[in-house]
This record gives C-alpha cells, structure tokens and sequence, in this order.
C-alpha cells in the first residue's frame, strides 16, 4: 500500500510541480504588474478557505476517490484552458477555475493516504517523499526538452500546461484503482469540521493556528519574489542562457526535502512534534535573513537548500499533530482545518506582496526584494516566539467526536 500511495502522491505533487515554481515569473514576462501576479496568485489561498466544505465532503458525503477522480478531470480541462489565457482577466479567471479542483484534489490526498496507512507517523513520510520527486521531475524534464527543443523556458507555456494535464487526467483514473474508502453519514455531528474543531480548542492549537496563519503569511514573499531574484541574478551572472536553468534551480528545495522526509521518523523520535516544528520554523527565519540580504547569487541559491527542513520539520509535523487529535471520520475535516488556516494567510500574503512591490518604484531592485524579506523575518521572528511559549501538545490519547457506530453484523 505504501508503494500506491507514493505514487499518488508523485502525481498530485506533479502536476502542481508543473505550473507552480515558474507562475510568477511566466506572468511576469507576460507583462504583467506585480498587483496583477498577486491577484492571479492568491487563486490558491482563496479556494484553500473553503477547504471545511472539502473535508465535510469526504468524510460524510461522498468517497475521496471519486472525488479525487473529478478533481482530475477538473484540473487537466483548466490546464489546457490556460493554454489560451492571454488577458489579466482571463488568466484571473482560469486560475481560480485551477485552484478550485487543485485544491480539494491535495486534500483528497491526503485524506486517502492518513486512512490507508496503519501507521501514518511512522510511514507517512515514506509516502511523502514521493511527491517531492513529483514536484521535482516536471521542471528538470521540461527545461531539458526546452534546451533541446530550444523552447523559452519563461513564456512558452503550452509545453508546460499539457503535461500538467496529462499529468492530472492519469492521477484521476489512478485514483480509481484505489482501495475505496466509504463516507460514514452517521453519527450526531452532522457538520464534520465544526466538531472537529471543537475537538482541538484550547492554548496549544491556538498557538499552533496562530503559526501556520503567520508562516502561510510570509511563504508568498518566496513564492513569488524567490524566483524574481533568482532570475535577475542568474541574468546578471550569465544572460538568458543561465536564466533557462532557472526552473532546475528552484528544484533544489526538494532535493534537500527528499533527504529530510526520509530523515523524518527519526527526527520525530528525537525531537518530538514539538521540538521538530520549532526546528522547522527556525529554518524558515534563516532562510528569509539570507534572501533579505539580496545578493550573492550563491547565497539565494543556498536559502533553497532549507526548503526540506521547513517542509518536513514544520509542516509535515503539523499535518500529524493534526491527525493526532482525532480518529475515526473526521480525519479529512481537520486536516482540511490545516487548508482553511493556510488558505487566509496565503490570499493575505500574496495580496501584500503584490500592494508592497507596486508601492516602490519599478526598477528598484536591489531595495525592492531584500526590504520585503527583511518585513517576513520580522513577522517569522514573532511567530516564534509566540509558538515556542504557547505549543505545548499534550500526550493524552487521540479523541473521538461520537462513540464508534458499531459495523453491521
């Protein structure tokens, strides 16, 4: 089941793997103004809020492969429609159409993989690290046909949407092949998220919202100004040759995530959830003091190479703390708690990016992105501090919302 489930992940994760890492800097060559990329951008964030409504789905409605199914179909149509996108407008658009079967299709995934796997804490990250090589593989396979083929790797982004596509359609049919896992309707919490949430009140998951709403706040900051600097630099260093291997070089991150997710059941022996999540978000604050200092371009090549303990450490760890808290039928709807949280902070973040870059003057360069930087250290500093005096979770064993309904006979 392991050896399935990975390569669900390696789908899922590729297919955003396709258009994710180069969108801002796609739609910047476009001609787009950098108010224009956060609205197209914050698509994500937006639709990650309705995540309840996902999670109330698959636990009570309808079964998680079906929809992942749909959310495959979904995806690759708005892929292709994006083909055609030209206009602010119609890219607007198209984005949210994306998101809104991107999103839920990330959650499905992560619903099948926690009810499938006997021991989540102990393989998850077995099952993880597979869709860090998904999101990795698109970007090395198209840059090298782009080399070859002589495409440009920035605009030309027909290649790239029709293997996302394609990508998508198999991950639906794929998802078909799985073990079914039937909605459970009843029980007296007709709405699941409510009393999932109900659940987890108390100082430490507020804490814990308080650090994935701040961290979910500052991630657009490298989203969208990472491969900016990135490209700038590169462009400074070598031309427009250097600059094609822009997509391989935000891959970097994952292959430090690889090292770590493979790492990770030990380092959650180790360290606990706790202490793993503050290693995490430690990472985070050093990787946003070394892009805040702008240049070298070795310097902003390196803060990728963090990307992995962050992921790992912080937000993986927080997807099991989450997992912890319940069983039974409401493990989709307070993992999609988690979607809803990061959803806010990704809409607010990439709307403040955009409203900071159009606020100094074009051109601007070498104060533009390095000031913005230096605000998110700011913030991450705070959350750190916030999250290492209220996380505290505690080891009582996992609750259940209602008693088990007994199987038939």
């Amino acid at each position: 089941m392991i050896v399935r489930l990975a390569l669900m992940l390696f789908l899922q994760n590729a297919v955003n793997g396709v258009l994710v890492p180069m969108f801002s800097v796609r739609l910047h060559d476009m001609g787009f103004t950098p108010w224009q990329v956060a609205v197209c951008s914050c698509a994500n964030g937006v639709l990650m809020m309705a995540a309840p409504l996902m999670g109330q789905i698959a636990d009570r409605w309808v079964s998680p492969n079906k929809c992942l199914a749909v959310c495959g179909l979904w995806c690759a149509a708005a892929m292709c429609a994006m083909v055609y996108a030209q206009t602010f407008t119609a890219m607007v658009a198209i984005s949210f159409l994306y998101w809104l079967g991107s999103v839920p299709m990330s959650l499905m995934c992560s619903s099948i993989a926690f009810s499938l796997l006997e021991h989540p804490e102990k393989d998850f990250g077995k099952v993880r690290v597979w869709g860090t090589i998904g999101w990795m593989t698109p970007p090395w396979v198209m840059m090298a046909l782009s080399l070859l083929m002589g495409w440009d790797s920035h605009a030309s982004m027909t290649p790239y949407l029709y293997l996302g596509a394609g990508l998508s359609l198999v991950l639906g049919a794929y998802a078909l092949t799985l073990p079914s896992i039937s909605p459970r309707s009843q029980g007296i919490a007709s709405v699941a998220p409510l009393q999932a949430l109900r659940l987890i009140r108390g100082k430490t998951f507020a804490s814990f919202t308080l650090a994935i709403l701040g961290w979910s706040l500052v991630f657009p900051f490298t989203i969208q100004g990472t491969p900016v600097m990135l490209n700038e630099l590169l462009f400074q260093a070598g031309g427009k040759w250097a600059t094609g291997w822009l997509p391989a070089i935000l891959t970097l991150g994952q292959i430090n995530e690889i090292g770590t997710m493979l790492l990770f059941p030990l380092a959650l022996a180790a360290l606990g959830k706790r202490g793993s999540m503050l290693l995490g978000l430690g990472a985070w604050l050093v990787t946003l003091l070394m892009l805040s200092a702008g240049k070298p371009l070795g310097l902003i090549v390196a803060s990728l190479l963090l990307n992995g303990l962050v992921i790992t450490n912080f937000h993986t760890a927080g997807q099991l703390y989450l997992n912890a808290e319940v069983t039974g039928d409401l493990r989709a709807s307070v993992q999609s708690l988690l979607f809803t949280i990061q959803g806010f902070g990704l809409m607010a973040g990439n709307l403040t990016f955009g409203a900071l870059r159009d606020a100094i003057p074009e051109g601007d360069f070498e104060s533009d992105l390095p000031t913005i930087f230096f605000i998110g250290v700011l913030l991450t500093a705070l959350i750190y501090v916030v999250f290492l005096l209220g996380f505290h979770p505690g080891k009582a064993p996992p609750r259940q919302a209602v008693d088990p309904v007994p199987e038939p006979a």
